[in-house]
């Protein structure tokens, strides 16, 4: 069975839960899908950005499930029997897996009737209930850890978000479609018989119940199984919603606003085509832009690469109409494999990390960051490439881009890699900050 993950089958070679004894969407997040929205934008002395007034702030939120002010590290890990949420919190120092809780599946109250893949996932995390506490929505049952001011606990309320029909194989993502105020839900329903988008709108009850249920017919060919990514492309304050990793679809994306029930776009819009989508203010103008990545490596290793390099394709906020190409890496290096948005060095832009790999289901972790902030956006001179490996060790060879976020809180974002069952954090220019096994020791009790 085919469990689509946020990069594509590029996840499949890692198999972390038979190598780790009691081993996330990002949810697709993707989650969310991996590919997450950047923090809220700073006020930094001679940057272009525009901190007040900026698109960024409506994207959504970073997670921090206990409000502590530092993010968290959390992911889904499971196989076909078993499912486990793994939170690292954050700290000052990054992320501290001294204290990592997992939740297992009778924790979160996952029904075991629940088909689950073996990837990692970003579930999603929103306030649902509106209580000003973050929630944690995890799996293909959509169930709903409710948070407190610790954050979720395994002993804590739970309710699950009633989807329709089955074929559900991650978590709803968050965003505001119709604009009203209220976090809402999506969710692609990978049913043989009946493909669809599902919306459901918010506020949400404490049993998971949405205020409505709306069934959008695919945009995608049958058999399809896109990835969903939330952002803001056109300025107007309600989250937009786009589709991506169809072998037979170019991206998708659907405005939110609109005068809909779901309050998305009757049609999506076709992107230029590409295997994902990362949005962020990459010229500091205050609008969204949107970059899409085209590494032309096929997705199960079958099909060799054309002799070309790969390419990221960027739409600024302030030219909708255009799109301008870059290419990147040497012929058949697979650049553009993976994006993901993040300030990497605090002036308030956002950056753009792009991964390069030759093969996906045996691809390594070379990341280029392309300098947002300068005067026409990303391409900044030099790109810089991040280091691949804690210093005195050779490195995850089967790593990859997973999430970024700044989890220290320093004002500038890091770079999460996962692979051989590992962690590796690097700051995105020269340098690793720490290394650490995906799941906690046995004999920490945790």
């Amino acid at each position: 069975m085919h469990f689509p993950t946020a990069g594509g089958p590029f996840f499949r070679h890692l198999r972390m839960w038979h190598a780790a004894s009691a081993s996330l969407v990002v949810a697709a997040v993707v989650a969310f899908l991996v590919l997450l929205p950047s923090d809220g934008a700073r006020s930094v002395p001679n940057s272009p950005c525009r901190p007040a007034d900026s698109a960024r702030a409506d994207t959504p939120s970073a997670p921090d499930l206990d409000g502590d002010g530092f993010i968290d590290l959390v992911h889904e890990i499971s196989d076909t029997e078993n499912f486990d949420v793994i939170i690292v919190p954050g700290s000052e120092h990054g992320p501290d897996h001294d204290r990592t809780t997992v939740l297992t599946r009778d924790d979160l109250g996952v029904p075991d009737d629940i088909q689950t893949g073996d990837d990692p996932w970003q579930p999603t995390i929103a306030d649902l209930d509106e209580d000003g506490h973050a929630d944690l929505i995890v799996s293909g049952a959509a169930q709903v850890l409710w948070g407190g001011p610790k954050g979720p606990q395994a002993d804590g309320p739970h309710g699950r978000v009633p989807l329709p029909g089955s074929g559900y194989n991650t978590a709803p993502i968050a965003g505001d479609f119709d604009g009203d105020g209220h976090t809402d839900l999506a969710v692609f329903r990978f049913s043989n018989e009946d493909q669809e988008l599902v919306v459901l709108k918010g506020p949400f009850q404490r049993s998971g119940a949405p205020t409505r249920t709306l069934e959008i017919p695919s945009p995608v060919h049958e058999g399809a199984s896109p990835v969903l990514v939330a952002g803001d492309a056109n300025d107007d304050r309600a989250t937009d919603l786009a589709l991506y990793d169809s072998p037979w679809d170019p991206p998708l994306l659907f405005t939110g606003g609109a005068r809909t029930a779901g309050g998305l776009s009757k049609e999506p819009q076709r992107l230029p085509e590409g295997e994902n989508v990362a949005f962020g203010d990459f010229d500091g103008d205050g609008r969204q832009d949107v970059a899409i990545g085209r590494s032309f490596v096929d997705s199960y290793d079958e099909i060799d690469t054309p002799h070309r390099r790969g390419q990221v394709s960027v739409r600024y906020g302030k030219e909708p109409g255009k799109w301008i190409t870059m290419d990147g890496g040497d012929f058949k290096e697979g650049f553009g494999t993976r994006l993901a948005a993040g300030d990497f060095n605090g002036d308030g832009c956002d950056d753009l990390a792009v991964q390069l790999t030759k093969k996906k289901e045996t691809g390594d972790a070379r990341i280029e960051v392309l300098r947002g902030g300068s005067e026409h956006g990303l391409g900044s001179k030099p790109w810089r490439a991040t280091k691949r490996s804690v210093p005195g060790d050779d490195g995850p060879m089967y790593g990859t881009l997973f999430a970024v976020h700044d989890w220290d809180g320093d004002g500038r974002a890091e770079l999460a890699l996962l692979g051989e069952d590992r962690w590796w954090i690097t700051d995105g220019t020269d340098r690793d900050e720490a290394s650490f096994p995906v799941t906690p020791s046995k004999d920490r009790g945790v």
